[in-house]
C-alpha cells in the first residue's frame, strides 16, 4: 500500500513537471504528457484527462510531430471523449502518414481497405499498407500479405503474400506467423512444409493464438494425439468454436486424453452454440445415441444448414419413431434431401417410404429409382427390394432376369430372402435356367441364417431328392427348424409325417400338436388332419364338436372332402352340440 501511494506520487509529481515544460512549448514534453494523461498515469483515467491529453496532442501535432498525430488519431476512435470521432480521427491519420509516419500509414491503409470510417477504397489501402511496409512496420507487412492473398486492393499473388507475412512474422508479428504457418501446410504460394509450418503455427500458438493453436492441434493430430488434444483444449477455451468441436470428438473417442463423454458433450455444446455446424450434427447424434429428444433441435439446424450426415440421422430418427416422436412426412424429407446428398441408406429409405406412401404419395416408379440408386452403390437391402420389384412388375414392367440379377447381388451379400428367393428362381428357372442344385446351394445358405423359409423349401427339396440325393432325415431336421419358427407349410408336413409315420415313430399327440399350429395358421390340409383327430380321438381326447369345426374350417377353403366329413360327424352329434359347433364357428367367422 505504501509503495503504491509512493509511486502515485512520483506520477503525480513527473505530470507536474511534464505540464510545467509543456506550457514552455517543448514538444517532446507535450507529447509525453498528452501520453501520460490519455493512459491515466497519476490518477484515474477520465473525461477530463482525455480533454487534456486532446489538447497537448493537438499542440505537438499542429507542430507536425507525427506520432502525436497518430495518438491523436487513435484517441477520437475510441469513446473517451465521448462519441467516437471517426472522420477527425482518419484526417489525423492521413497526416501522419502523408509526413511518412508508418504506424499512421499502416491504420489507414487497413481503415480505406476495410471501410472503417472511411469509405471503402482498397486501392488506397494497399498503397497505404505497402508504404508502411517498405519500411519494415510488421503489422502493415502482414495486413499488406493479407491483401494479396485475398486479391484486395492488389491483384491476388498468393506468392507476394507469402512473402510479406514471412516479413511480419520474423519480426514476431503473431498474425503473421500463424499466416505464414497456415500457407507453409497448404502450400500455398510457397511450397507445402508441414514441418516448417508446425515451427510457425507453435510461435503464433504460444503467444495465444487460438487460430494458430487450432491448426497446430490438426498437424500433429495423428501423430502426436496428446499434444494435439493440449492445443485443441487452449484454443477451445479461448472460445475457437472448431476446437472446441475437436476437443469433444477427442474426448469422445478417447483420441490423446482420457475418453469423457459428458465433457465432450459439453464442447460440442458450446461450439454448437456459436454456430459451428460440424459441432451442432456432433452434439445432436450424441444426444440421438442417448436417446434424447434435445436431439432434434441440433440435428434440425445442422440438416437445415444442409449437413448431410444430419439430414440422414434426423430423417431416420424421425422414420423409426423411437427417440424422437415418428413424423413420416419429416422423415421423408429430410430423407430426401440425404439421399439427393448421396447417402445409400436414406436412398433406401425413402424409396420403402415411395413403396409404401409412408408420409408421401404412394410412387413406385419413383422408388425404383432410388432403390436403383442404393443397389448401384452396393446396398443390399435396396438390391433385393429392386429384385421383388422387378419380379413383381411393381414400378417397372415385370422382368425375371432383372429380378434375377438383384436378387444374386443381394444374396451374394449374405441377404438370407435373396438367397432363398434366388434359389426359387434356379428351382423354378425364372430368369435363368434351371438348377435344382444351386437352389438347394441357396436355401441352404439362407436356412442356415435360420430363415424359416428358406428352411422349409431346403426341407421339400430333401424329401423329395431335389438337387442331390432323398435324405428324411435331414428333412425332417429342417422342416422342424421351419416349423418351430411358425412356419405353417412346415408345421402341416411335419404333423403328417408324425400321422403317418413317415421318417419319425408315428406320434398321435406330436401330429396333433404340430396340426393345430398350421390349422390356426389356416391352413386346410391341416385343418382336416387336426378335425379327423378330434373326430377319433387321436393325439387328442375325442371331441366330435371341435371335429366339426375344423372340419368346417377346412370346407371353407373349398376341400369337398372337409364338408363330406363335417356331415358324416354331424350324423352322430347331438343338436346341441351341432349348435355349439355352429356358434364356435359363427365366432371365428366374426373375428
Amino acid at each position: 500500500m505504501a509503495e503504491d501511494k509512493q509511486a502515485e506520487k512520483t506520477a503525480k509529481a513527473e505530470l507536474k513537471e511534464l505540464r510545467s515544460q509543456a506550457k514552455d512549448g517543448v514538444l517532446k514534453a507535450q507529447f509525453l504528457l498528452a501520453v501520460k494523461l490519455a493512459n491515466g498515469d497519476g490518477g484515474e483515467a477520465n473525461e477530463k484527462c482525455a480533454r487534456e491529453a486532446e489538447k497537448w496532442y493537438r499542440k505537438a501535432a499542429r507542430r507536425d510531430f507525427p506520432p502525436a498525430m497518430n495518438n491523436l488519431a487513435l484517441l477520437y476512435t475510441g469513446d473517451a471523449l465521448g462519441a467516437p470521432d471517426l472522420k477527425a480521427a482518419l484526417k489525423w491519420y492521413r497526416k501522419a502518414a502523408e509526413l511518412g509516419y508508418a504506424r499512421a500509414q499502416a491504420v489507414l491503409g487497413w481503415r480505406l481497405v476495410c471501410g472503417n470510417g472511411a469509405p471503402t477504397n482498397p486501392e488506397e489501402g494497399a498503397a497505404w499498407l505497402t508504404k508502411a511496409a517498405e519500411q519494415g512496420f510488421a503489422l502493415a507487412q502482414n495486413n499488406l500479405g493479407v491483401c494479396f492473398s485475398e486479391g484486395t486492393g492488389v491483384d491476388a499473388d498468393e506468392a507476394q503474400a507469402v512473402g510479406w507475412f514471412r516479413k511480419a512474422a520474423e519480426q514476431g508479428n503473431t498474425a503473421a506467423q500463424f499466416n505464414l504457418g497456415l500457407r507453409c501446410a497448404q502450400g500455398r504460394g510457397t511450397e507445402k512444409d508441414l514441418e516448417v509450418a508446425k515451427e510457425w503455427l507453435t510461435k503464433a500458438a504460444e503467444k495465444n493464438h487460438a487460430a494458430a493453436q487450432a491448426h497446430l492441434a490438426d498437424l500433429l493430430a495423428g501423430d502426436d494425439d496428446a499434444q494435439a488434444a493440449r492445443w485443441y483444449r487452449a484454443a477451445a477455451e479461448a472460445g475457437h468454436a472448431a476446437a472446441q468441436n475437436n476437443l469433444g470428438r477427442c474426448l469422445a473417442e478417447g483420441i490423446g486424453v482420457e475418453a469423457d463423454a459428458d465433457e465432450a458433450v459439453e464442447w460440442y455444446r458450446r461450439a454448437a452454440e456459436q454456430d459451428c455446424l460440424p459441432a451442432q450434427f456432433n452434439l445432436g447424434r450424441n444426444l440421438l445415441a442417448a436417446h434424447s429428444p434435445e436431439a432434434a433441435q441440433w440435428l434440425e439446424l445442422a440438416a437445415a444448414a444442409d449437413h448431410t450426415e444430419a439430414q440422414w440421422l434426423l430423417g431416420r430418427a424421425l422414420d423409426d419413431g423411437s427417440t424422437l416422436p415418428r413424423d413420416a412426412v419429416a422423415a421423408v424429407k429430410w430423407l430426401r434431401k440425404a439421399a439427393e446428398g448421396g447417402v445409400n441408406e436414406a436412398q433406401f429409405r425413402l424409396a420403402v417410404s415411395l413403396e409404401r406412401g409412408d408420409g408421401v404419395s404412394e410412387n413406385l416408379t419413383e422408388a425404383v429409382d432410388w432403390y436403383t440408386l442404393a443397389a448401384d452403390a452396393g446396398h443390399a437391402a435396396a438390391q433385393f427390394n429392386l429384385g421383388a420389384m422387378h419380379a413383381r412388375g411393381r414400378g417397372v414392367p415385370a422382368d425375371d432376369a432383372k429380378a434375377f440379377k438383384f436378387y444374386k447381388l443381394a444374396a451374394e451379400q449374405s441377404i438370407a430372402s435373396a438367397q432363398c428367393n434366388l434359389g426359387a428362381f434356379y428351382e423354378q428357372g425364372r430368369g435363368t435356367g434351371q438348377s435344382f442344385a444351386s437352389a438347394l446351394r441357396w436355401y441352404e445358405l439362407a436356412a442356415d441364417q435360420g430363415l424359416a423359409r428358406a428352411q422349409y423349401n431346403l426341407a421339400v427339396m430333401l424329401h423329395l431328392g431335389r438337387g442331390t440325393e432323398a435324405n428324411l432325415k435331414q428333412a425332417i431336421t429342417w422342416y422342424r427348424q421351419a416349423a418351430k419358427q411358425g412356419h405353417a407349410m412346415a408345421q402341416h408336413v411335419l404333423a403328417s409325417l408324425y400321422y403317418h409315420g413317415e421318417g419319425v415313430e408315428a406320434d398321435a399327440a406330436e401330429a396333433a400338436k404340430w396340426c393345430q399350429l398350421a390349422a390356426e395358421q389356416e391352413v386346410p390340409e391341416a385343418q382336416l388332419i387336426l378335425a379327423d383327430c378330434y373326430l377319433r380321438g387321436r393325439g387328442v381326447p375325442e371331441d366330435y364338436v371341435l371335429a366339426y369345426v375344423w372340419f368346417n374350417r377346412a370346407s371353407s377353403h373349398g376341400l369337398e372332402i372337409a364338408e363330406k366329413n363335417k356331415r358324416h360327424t354331424a350324423r352322430y352329434m347331438m343338436p346341441e352340440q351341432i349348435a355349439q359347433a355352429q356358434q364356435i364357428s359363427r365366432a371365428h367367422l366374426a373375428a
